[in-house]
Order: structure tokens, then C-alpha cells, then sequence
């Protein structure tokens, strides 16, 4: 009985998820194909100690799950504009912003969202999305960040207010993910815009914020950049990303990009936070340069001094297709501790790195068989998995 009040408002907003599904199909990366969203239990092949359990049920798509800084609960954010409270026993609405967010596609609406880090003081959340605009015709929509006001437990809707907005040319390739750092300061993650190959060169673009992720400061209620270099977007920290779907930051200041791959290859970028780096798309994918004609592997591996080679690289083969990462586990599992995790979108297989600089490796911890978004904090500090289809599932020590 506890999710019937959530249930009713799902139910609802079904309706216009499933009109996007022939938009999307119509722009999306050829030779990629979007799964229809039937639910797949994950209860298969996990690394010994390990579990994996039904959590929540009655989600569109969920997308993110932090700890509230004061109250002992977990806020879950939904694709479809939905930010939910959980406590272990019931589950309200804190916002819906589904009249804000665009869902035109698949890949568009509520992205991310963040607590203020002077949250205990301000009551302020730093919101990522895709604004609601036209479906018809080239995407008019544009990717937002916004904070918005906590009153009596929930998000007024009136006080959300835009502090970036970046036009997208495309309707894909969002990014989006939003990640406290500390000193009042937060990392953006924005795709390449969109389309295949990286039509408008935005990637490599250093005067374009698409591609990159960007650090920013949030401070006295407005953001502003925090590097200060004039050859180049003051706000673009990190460049040469087709998109960052997700990314992580370990106790030795390293940054984990997983950045979506297109044609070949998914990867796994590891580098200093705050030194600026190239990832290399679009020029290169993977280890490889990137031939949108040649057969893939078919190019030559080569090393250039130009861009950051990714750390980890895993083909489109055996049903992978799409990276959904990621986290570093300085908490949850034990077997879990001490590297970085993250899964597949289609096969949901989920790895995780361990290792040190130029000695890294990649172990399967469990093949679930669902269509893993990402991740998230349980309410003790379990690590959750949302699926692509609604349901999010916890993997804990047994």
C-alpha cells in the first residue's frame, strides 16, 4: 500500500514517456537500438559474498540516489522529472517537475541533481535537466542548471531557478550528471550535443562547453567558473567527451570518467581532477582513431601525446552496447571496496578496477542480465542499481 500514492503518479506520466519512444528512434545512433523496457530480475552470477535484491519497485526510469545531509533518508531522482524520499518505510514525492523537463526523447528530462554543500544552512539543491520545449522538428531544448529551495521536507517548484542553460543541437548526447567536490565548487558533465561522429566538432571545440566537463563554483546563490584561462571556455575543466553519462572522484583526488562510446568501444578515463585534460573523442575511440567507416578494430592502435588514453576499454561485443557508470567504492560491500564500479546498459554487467596508476585491473562482479541507468546509496550505505526498466535493485553483502 506504501507506493499506491507514487504508483498514481507514475501512472500518468507513462503516457508521455511512451509517445517519445518513435522520436528517439528516429535520431538515434545508427546501429544502436533501444531495448523495450520489460524488467529483468537481477539475481544471476554475482561474486561470491554478494546478493542482489528487489529494493524499490514503481519508478519510470530512475536515475539517482544520494543521502539527505540531515534527515536519515535517501532522494531518488527519476528521468521523468519525479524526485522521490525514502525512508525504509514510505515513499513521497518531494518534486514533480515533469512540466519543466523535456521528454521528447529517451534520453532527455531530469538528469541529476545535487545537494548544496551549504545545504544545513541554505536548504538549496542544484537541479540538471532538460528543459520542456517543442517535440517536433530540431530539438529547441536546453540543458539547464538550476538550484531550486527546500520548505517543510519538499522542493518548491516556484523557486527553482535557471543558473546555466546550454543549448543542445540534438536531443541525445545530454550528460548531465552533477558531482559535489567540496569548497563550494561542483563538476557538470555535458555531452558532445548530439548526432552521430560528432557532426558540429563541438568535442574538440575549446570555445564550444559541449563535450567537457565543466567545474563550476555555486556560491552566494549564482555560479561562475573557476579557472581562469582566456584561450579556451573558463568554465570547461575537462574536454574531448562524447557523454559522461556519469563520473567519480576517489579519496586521492583522481577523476573516473565513463564516458558512452558510439561505434566500437566503451571506456573508462582516469585523470587528476583539477588538471585540465583531451580525452580524445573525435578523433579517437578507445585506444583507436575514430573512422566512422572502418570496421571496428580495423584502425590502427597508436599513442599520441595530444589526448589521454582511457585507463579501460571494453568492445560492442557479446550484447554489451552502452556504459552505465559508475562510482568509487570507498563504502558500501566489502568485496566492493576500493576501486571503481561501474556496468553495462544492455547486458548489465556490472565490473569493477582496482589497481594503481598504469597497473589496473577489471574484474566481473555480477551478471545481472538488467538494463543497468547506474548507481546509488541505499539507506545503509548498500549499493543500489536502477534499472532501465522502473525497478531499482540493491547488491550487499550476503
Amino acid at each position: 500500500m506504501k507506493y499506491l500514492a507514487f504508483l498514481g503518479v507514475l501512472v500518468l506520466l507513462l503516457p508521455a514517456l511512451s509517445g517519445c519512444v518513435a522520436e528517439e528512434r528516429e535520431v538515434k545512433t545508427p546501429g544502436f537500438e533501444w531495448q523495450e523496457k520489460m524488467e529483468i530480475p537481477c539475481n544471476s552470477n554475482l561474486k561470491d559474498g554478494l546478493v542482489c535484491e528487489e529494493y524499490l519497485t514503481g519508478f519510470v526510469t530512475p536515475v539517482v540516489g544520494l543521502h539527505h545531509p540531515q534527515e536519515s533518508e535517501i532522494w531518488i531522482a527519476d528521468l521523468s522529472g519525479v524526485i522521490s524520499a525514502w525512508d525504509g518505510e514510505s515513499l513521497r514525492i518531494v518534486v514533480n517537475m515533469t512540466d519543466l523537463v523535456s521528454l521528447c526523447h529517451l534520453e532527455q528530462g531530469l538528469l541529476s541533481f545535487v545537494f548544496a554543500e551549504d545545504f544545513n544552512t541554505s536548504q538549496k539543491v542544484l537541479l540538471s535537466y532538460v528543459e520542456d520545449g517543442i517535440c517536433e522538428g530540431p530539438n529547441q531544448s536546453k540543458l539547464v542548471l538550476a538550484d531550486a529551495v527546500v520548505e517543510n521536507g519538499e522542493i518548491n517548484v516556484s523557486t527553482i531557478r535557471p543558473l546555466r542553460e546550454v543549448p543542445q543541437p540534438y536531443r541525445n548526447h545530454n550528460g548531465g550528471h552533477l558531482l559535489g567536490i567540496g569548497n563550494n565548487q561542483y563538476l557538470w558533465g555535458l555531452g558532445d550535443g548530439g548526432g552521430s561522429n560528432d557532426p558540429n566538432q563541438t568535442s574538440q571545440n575549446l570555445s564550444s562547453p559541449l563535450g567537457a566537463i565543466h567545474l563550476v563554483e555555486y556560491k552566494n546563490g549564482d555560479v561562475s567558473p573557476v579557472l581562469d584561462d582566456p584561450s579556451r571556455n573558463p568554465y570547461i575543466l575537462h574536454h574531448g567527451l562524447r557523454n559522461p553519462w556519469r563520473f567519480d572522484v576517489d579519496p586521492s583526488g583522481g577523476l573516473w570518467i565513463a564516458d558512452v562510446g558510439q561505434k566500437c568501444f566503451e571506456e573508462i578515463n582516469y585523470v587528476p581532477l583539477h588538471e585540465p585534460h583531451n580525452l580524445g573523442w573525435s578523433m579517437r575511440e578507445g585506444f583507436h582513431e575514430f573512422n566512422e567507416s572502418a570496421a571496428c578494430g580495423s584502425s590502427p592502435v597508436n599513442s599520441d601525446s595530444n589526448y589521454t588514453d582511457p585507463i579501460e576499454v571494453y568492445p560492442h561485443e557479446g550484447g554489451n552496447c552502452s556504459i552505465s557508470g559508475g562510482e568509487w567504492m570507498d563504502w558500501g560491500p566489502d568485496p566492493l571496496r576500493d576501486g571503481y564500479l561501474y556496468g553495462d546498459f544492455c547486458t548489465g554487467t556490472v565490473w569493477l578496477i582496482t589497481g594503481t596508476l598504469g597497473n589496473w585491473s577489471s574484474e566481473i562482479i555480477a551478471q545481472t542480465g538488467t538494463m543497468i541507468v547506474g548507481f546509488g546509496h541505499g539507506l545503509d550505505d548498500e549499493l543500489l542499481i536502477f534499472s532501465w526498466a522502473g525497478t531499482i535493485y540493491v547488491l550487499k553483502d550476503d
